[in-house]
């Protein structure tokens, strides 16, 4: 597996995965992710405080995506859209990515990120991966999107 910044013609595969996952990517949640790769993709990287990454095999198969963001109303980078094809789950691609995430934070001096998911009946794995691998819950929000889908805040803090 190897791991590269999103490209224009990933974004169907990409979108692909997230409906893969309805109960982590509704409709409103993966309708954001356009809006956010074209900011990406029109400037320069250098320049932009947002990145997205893709995971893909040695066939070329995009298996997995995620990101970061800038929130400016926590002053932390933010984890944004992680997701893996249900058939290459529980191979460390997604750890891949968050690790490979945090690293380049940690890069831009931040000493903490951020990252939201919900938390409505049926994505308790998802509470517990991020758990597994060094977040921390600091906030469980009931009913925050709309009704039974809830926003779960974790934060970790990122070793130097």
């Amino acid at each position: 597996m190897n791991i590269r910044l999103i490209e224009r013609h990933d974004q169907k595969e990409v979108v692909d995965i997230m409906k893969e996952h309805p109960l982590q990517f509704p409709n409103f949640i993966i309708k954001q992710y356009p809006i956010r790769w074209s900011s990406l993709l029109r400037s320069s990287v250098e320049n932009n405080k947002s990145r997205f990454y893709v995971a893909y095999n040695e066939s070329d198969t995009i298996v997995g995506h995620a990101g970061y963001i800038f929130n400016s109303e926590e002053n932390l980078y933010e984890i944004v859209g992680v997701a893996v094809k249900i058939n290459c789950q529980r191979q460390g691609i997604g750890k891949a990515l968050i690790n490979m995430i945090c690293n380049e934070v940690k890069k831009l001096n931040e000493k903490k990120i951020i990252l939201y998911t919900l938390g409505h009946v049926g994505n308790e794995d998802t509470l517990t991966f991020y758990r597994n691998i060094g977040f921390n819950l600091i906030n469980y929000e009931n009913d925050f999107f709309q009704k039974d889908y809830h926003r779960v805040t974790f934060t970790k803090r990122l070793a130097y």
